[in-house]
C-alpha cells in the first residue's frame, strides 16, 4: 500500500462526507467517485461511519462487472481518480449498455436522494464536534 500517495488523495470521512452519489467519474456517471472516496479512506483507517463495499457499493460493482477486492488492491497503490477510472473501465465485465441502464435507474430513483441528506447530517455533526 502506498500510504503517502493515499494520504494526498483520501478524504477524512470522520470530518467530511464522500463525494455525492451523483458525482460522475468519467466514464461512470454515478457512484464510482463516492466508492473510491470510501475505499481510500477505509484503507487509511479514516472512513468514519462510511464503509467500502457496503450493499450499495456491491450493487454498483455487480452492475459494472467489477470485483471489490481487485479494486481495493488497485486503489491501495495510490493512483489518482483518472487512473482508477481508466482501470475500472478496462476491468468492467458488464456490457456497457446494461451498466448505463442501471445508472439511469439509479438516477431516477428518488430514494437515493436520502444519501445526500445523510451526508448533510454527517457534515453538520462533524462540524459541531470540531467546535
Amino acid at each position: 500500500m502506498n500510504t503517502e500517495k493515499l494520504r494526498l488523495l483520501a478524504p477524512d470521512l470522520n470530518r467530511v462526507a464522500p463525494r455525492s452519489p451523483y458525482a460522475a467519474l468519467n466514464p461512470f456517471p454515478v457512484w464510482a467517485a463516492r466508492l473510491i472516496d470510501k475505499c481510500r479512506a477505509e484503507l487509511l483507517g479514516q472512513a468514519g461511519s462510511y464503509r467500502f463495499n457496503c450493499p450499495m457499493d456491491r450493487e454498483f460493482l455487480r452492475a459494472a462487472g467489477l470485483a471489490a477486492e481487485s479494486l481495493r488492491n488497485f486503489v491501495a497503490t495510490g493512483v489518482d481518480d483518472e487512473e482508477v477510472a481508466t482501470w475500472m473501465a478496462a476491468q468492467a465485465k458488464a456490457p456497457r449498455q446494461d451498466f448505463l441502464r442501471w445508472c439511469r435507474r439509479f438516477r431516477a430513483n428518488p430514494l437515493w436522494r436520502l444519501l445526500e441528506v445523510e451526508d448533510w447530517l454527517h457534515r453538520r455533526v462533524s462540524a459541531r464536534k470540531q467546535t
